[in-house]
């Protein structure tokens, strides 16, 4: 018999799965599936929610047994989560909260991120509300979770508030995809995948390739994020080595196959984005590819960590000069994908739902 299991997540998720916050939830409902787990999903409007909460207490109160409740937060407050984003159901989703604790079941709550803290304070009168709301979630989690999962333990020195209680680097996992038939490029075929406006900037980056003919980059973005930056890159639109596109889904699968490293190599002048865990680092190892990243960022340092590329500094000479040494040493590129079948495994959403497991099922009830 499956042993049995909640998850919580507060807000709709769109099946387009288009963004992080989206996909990561339906990988780990199949994840703990895959290791044996019967998963009783709350998700969706408060309405959808409010009545999947009324089945599980049922459930409870007529003796099923649930080893633990796991939940992921909203990139907004809990209870501004409705299409409308007015608090309607405030007792909804922390009253279950005090229910599962009630009976003995160990929550698990994963905190996906706090860029709410680094927004300008004045940047008007909704952020300022907002953030009473975001608060009001820490003291929630202080009173009813038993352990928090955070992307980095480093995000945990910008929370504003103590947990007392058991604190966990859980960031995304990976698929592991098969090898496809390994492509031997003359040069270093390079791909990028993610932001390319406000906090994301590639420009000495895209300057360091423009350099070099025997690299060639793709970059590939949302189409919406390109045209409002274009006339900042419009120099790499017309430089012969570097691509521009908008792919996803399969045809995303296919640039990922064709690389000879990802690259994080993006600037930022976001503090927030230094200490967060991105989820296309974790997809890049799924499919064996070295990585290149910042070295004062989180990636960057897990990249080197872990032996499964190289980090650099964001300089445009140092990171010329890591580029060049990965165009010219073929050896160094095998070396870091063989590390990278090694520590794939370790890092899938499967094992990432194993950890979930082991650290709530030790809970003393």
């Amino acid at each position: 018999m499956n042993r049995s299991i909640i998850f919580h997540v507060p807000m709709h998720l769109s099946r387009n799965q288009t963004s992080a916050s989206e996909i990561r939830p339906f990988k780990i409902i199949k994840a703990f599936q895959n290791i044996g787990y019967d998963v009783d999903v709350v998700e969706g409007y408060a309405i959808d929610r409010k009545r999947q909460i009324a089945i599980i207490k049922g459930k409870i109160n007529n003796g099923h047994h649930y080893d633990f409740m796991y939940s992921e937060s909203s990139t907004m407050p809990t209870l501004l989560t409705e299409k409308n984003h007015l608090p309607t159901y405030p007792f909804l989703d922390f009253n279950f909260f005090h229910f599962c604790k009630a009976h003995n079941i160990p929550i698990g709550l994963f905190y996906r991120d706090i860029h709410w803290l680094f927004i300008n304070k004045n940047r008007g009168w909704k952020q300022r509300i907002a953030k009473y709301f975001y608060r009001y979630d820490l003291r929630q989690y202080e009173k009813y979770v038993d352990v928090l999962f955070l992307p980095t333990i480093d995000m945990y020195n910008h929370i504003p508030f103590s947990f007392k209680r058991n604190i966990v680097e859980l960031p995304s996992g990976c698929d592991i995809h098969l090898a496809s038939e390994n492509i031997e490029h003359k040069g270093l075929e390079i791909l990028y995948v993610g932001g390319i406006n406000g906090n994301y900037n590639l420009q000495t980056f895209m300057s360091a390739v423009s350099e070099n003919p025997d690299i060639h980059l793709t970059v590939c973005c949302r189409n919406d994020d390109w045209m409002a930056v274009r006339s900042e890159y419009e120099q790499f639109e017309r430089t012969p080595n570097i691509t521009i596109v908008h792919k996803n889904g399969d045809d995303l699968k296919l640039l990922y196959e064709q690389a000879d490293v990802f690259s994080l190599l993006f600037e930022t002048s976001s503090q927030y984005l230094q200490f967060a865990a991105p989820f296309k680092l974790f997809e890049a190892i799924g499919y064996g590819k070295p990585l290149i990243g910042y070295r004062k960022n989180w990636s960057g340092k897990f990249i080197e960590e872990h032996g499964i590329g190289m980090a650099c500094d964001s300089t445009f000479d140092d990171v010329t000069r890591s580029l060049h040494a990965l165009c010219e040493n073929k050896m160094l590129i095998r070396k870091y994908k063989e590390r990278l079948s090694e520590i794939a495994p370790a890092h899938t959403w499967e094992n990432r739902c194993r950890l979930i497991d082991n650290m709530l099922t030790k809970i003393k009830k």
